[in-house]
């Protein structure tokens, strides 16, 4: 797609993962489609997270590089939520999406960190909904998320900016999002939330589709700690 200078320094990158702990892993949710195509962007998704992981040492150095990577040369991809892990063990979950064809270059992006304790899981569909404004301990987002929608119509001018919803206006669930994508969440979060099936059954007829109004949360606690062979 393109070439970007090179920095002083680059870290060693193994698999999705560099010398100083941070790993950075992704799924792709699409979203609105007029929003994939930007003229003269050059970073897609892959080469974004691997120049990150050159980069970047945390997870929050990691946030701020792609967002300056994709504001500098542009995001030649469709939606994504990235998961985002660093040695101190900070998690985050961050989703993105181009800033179309008629605005600046780059994404429009949340970035919310996991709670200590607390699991996130993402397939295919953007997660994270309203978002809080005046927390940059657990909660980073990009300038113009909101005016990049009102922009397209994709958002009233005149509704209130605090209500805004990022994938309820960038990647509306609609049946096969819930019954394909939202369902792997769902299977994730019904195996750990609860020990009586209590979250399976609040949640059923979200992931078949049936109601779509019911949305997972972001963050569950599981009932157990978990390990690595959970």
């Amino acid at each position: 797609l393109g070439e970007i200078p090179q920095v002083n320094e680059t870290y060693n990158v193994v698999g999705n993962g560099n010398e100083y702990g941070l790993v950075i892993g992704e799924s792709t949710f699409g979203g609105v489609e007029a929003l994939a195509t930007q003229p003269g962007a050059i970073i897609d998704y892959g080469s974004l997270i691997y120049l990150t992981l050159q980069r970047a040492k945390t997870a929050r150095g990691a946030i701020e590089t792609m967002a300056q990577l994709m504001d500098d040369y542009g995001y030649a991809s469709s939606g994504e939520s990235i998961s985002i892990a660093d040695a101190s063990g900070e998690v985050w979950i961050m989703e993105m999406i181009g800033r179309g064809p008629d605005w600046k270059k780059g994404a429009v992006w949340v970035a919310r960190r996991v709670p200590d304790g607390m699991v996130t899981a993402h397939a295919n569909q953007a997660r994270i909904t309203s978002f809080p404004r005046d927390d940059p301990e657990t909660c980073l987002f990009a300038d113009d998320v909101v005016d990049v929608a009102v922009h397209y119509g994709l958002y009233s001018e005149y509704a209130d900016p605090l209500d805004f919803s990022f994938s309820d206006v960038y990647d509306p669930v609609k049946f096969t999002n819930a019954r394909f994508s939202e369902a792997r969440v769902w299977s994730i979060f019904s195996q750990i939330a609860d020990s009586d099936g209590s979250f399976q059954i609040e949640y059923q007829d979200y992931a078949a589709g049936r109601d779509l109004t019911k949305r997972m949360p972001l963050f569950i606690q599981p009932h157990t700690k978990l390990s690595v062979f959970d």
